[in-house]
């Protein structure tokens, strides 16, 4: 996969056969962060590779395939969900965040051990998803994903309004 940013928006290309079950594979642009958090981004275009194809906001606790994370993603096939793996090695778990495709916003706010996961229309009025509790470290690497739901096949997404705000 690649990334490039432009003025305000980050073009992301990427494969990788999904983030789900108990190993991901995707391209993840990330930064390291400590303590309390919010990452938010306005997911504006995702290419139809998949119904499952994801692009959205993500902490992991590590850059390993079964590290613990939350995703807070838009598809364009499947909507929006919170889709999280809350220990190393575990199973993933989705909670649907309803109808919608690109564009939408997508936020994840960590507070402690705690992500909680919350989409927008308009990125001012905010609606809960889900809430979890997971195994992360002090320092996680926190960004923005992008599986294609196809090793094959490179999926384009684009992202703008990027903020990642200490609390």
């Amino acid at each position: 996969g690649s990334a490039a940013v432009s003025g305000e928006t980050f073009t992301m290309r990427g494969s990788g056969a999904d983030v789900w079950g108990t190993s991901d594979g995707l391209h993840y642009v990330w930064q390291q962060a400590s303590g309390d958090f919010d990452i938010v981004a306005r997911v504006t275009s995702v290419e139809w590779i998949h119904q499952w194809v994801k692009a959205g906001v993500m902490v992991r606790d590590a850059l390993t395939a079964n590290a613990a994370h939350g995703f807070m993603l838009v598809s364009p096939g499947k909507g929006l969900a919170f889709q999280r793996r809350v220990a190393t090695g575990g199973d993933s778990t989705n909670t649907s965040g309803g109808a919608g495709t690109a564009p939408n916003w997508v936020k994840l706010e960590r507070r402690g051990n705690t992500l909680t996961a919350y989409r927008s229309a308009d990125g001012l009025t905010w609606t809960l998803v889900a809430s979890d509790t997971f195994s992360f470290g002090p320092t996680v690497y926190v960004g923005l994903g992008l599986t294609s739901h196809d090793n094959t096949r490179l999926a384009t997404a684009t992202f703008d309004n990027v903020t990642l705000t200490a609390r």
